[in-house]
């Protein structure tokens, strides 16, 4: 992977973007994971100080992801607002008679796509994505909420190559090191809700994408029957919503 080539046609990319919008710059929600900490440090890269990054906790949130997202913000010297949703959240949680973990943690994150919409109009700034491919593929990411930006650098990026590009960009290893999580409720976990981890989820990924028969056939069944059935069932969140055709 050649970092540095990928770094500029990404700072590139974000540049051109927000040129042709018209728009002052961009704004995104910092988690204080790796991929959201990736995409502030392309933003800076590309845009210099016309970034503005929203930091939106929950009571569930991991406060040493809080602390690392603000750490991140003074290195980088970003503007940002810290801005806590639980009391949104539990008005809207009243209102559903559905308030398990998932529907909690999808609530959390259209509050935050909300918020975020708000502030893009406030500072006339473009919501740029954090999302990497390997979520994109298998739809691990909630409609209307984190998969909602005016666009995306590191939708290209499998979850495995992020990391790459984190070293060579030199992020703190702490970024590095964590296990991957959307922070959703407290211990929740990428790689324990997906069954496998990251390394082994590309590779499937990645054979699938290049019909590589013979890594297929190498790869774990149930690996497998998980990657084709979430590509499959989970589609409808990389799609735009279908509008019906009138032309005969």
């Amino acid at each position: 992977m050649d970092c540095e080539k990928i770094s500029q046609t990404l700072c590139e990319f974000i540049q051109y973007k927000v040129k042709d919008s018209g728009l002052n710059g961009v704004v995104l929600g910092l988690s204080g994971g790796i991929d959201s900490a990736l995409v502030a440090t392309l933003c800076k890269k590309a845009l210099g100080e016309n970034v503005f990054a929203l930091l939106m906790p929950t009571k569930f949130s991991n406060q040493e992801n809080l602390n690392d997202a603000l750490k991140l913000c003074q290195e980088l010297n970003l503007k940002y607002k810290i801005i806590e949703i639980q009391d949104i959240l539990e008005a809207f949680l009243k209102q559903s008679e559905n308030t398990d973990e998932l529907s909690r943690g999808n609530f959390a994150a259209r509050i935050r796509m909300s918020l975020l919409y708000d502030y893009s109009a406030l500072k006339k700034a473009l919501v740029v994505g954090t999302s990497n491919k390997s979520e994109l593929l298998l739809g691990y990411g909630t409609i209307y909420g984190d998969l909602a930006y005016a666009f995306n650098p590191i939708g290209e990026l499998y979850k495995s190559e992020i990391y790459g590009l984190a070293r060579y960009l030199n992020l703190n290893e702490k970024f590095i090191q964590k296990a991957p999580s959307a922070d959703l409720w407290i211990g929740q976990s990428d790689e324990k809700d997906l069954g496998f981890s990251y390394e082994l989820i590309d590779k499937g990924l990645k054979a699938l994408e290049n019909q590589d028969m013979k890594a297929l056939e190498n790869l774990d069944k149930k690996l497998l029957d998980m990657l084709q059935s979430r590509i499959k069932n989970n589609a409808f969140k990389r799609n735009m919503p279908e509008i019906a055709s009138l032309n005969k």
